[in-house]
């Protein structure tokens, strides 16, 4: 017997996502413009549809997606308002 026993090789697991961004960005528009949802509504609604955890969800949101959510809660008193407005 050899001194060095051999490890079996570590296998990589890749995941594949739920959804992807653009996956993402289409439903969530799709729900806002067609059922009358928010963007906070329509991406919780999808997370509970694909059976996703919201934390896991925010990881995906970016973009112009994310500057649709920021204002809506900007306009709900939500989140401070970063910048000031003129009226």
């Amino acid at each position: 017997m050899s001194s060095k026993e051999e490890k079996p090789k570590k296998q990589k697991i890749v995941f594949k996502p739920a959804i992807t961004k653009e996956q993402l960005r289409l439903a969530v528009e799709k729900l806002v413009h067609g059922d009358g949802m928010t963007y906070t509504e329509s991406i919780i609604e999808i997370c509970e549809q694909m059976e996703i955890d919201p934390e896991d969800m925010a990881k995906i949101v970016k973009g112009p997606l994310k500057s649709k959510l920021e204002v809506e809660a900007m306009d709900r008193n939500i989140i401070k308002r970063t910048t000031s407005t003129l009226f």
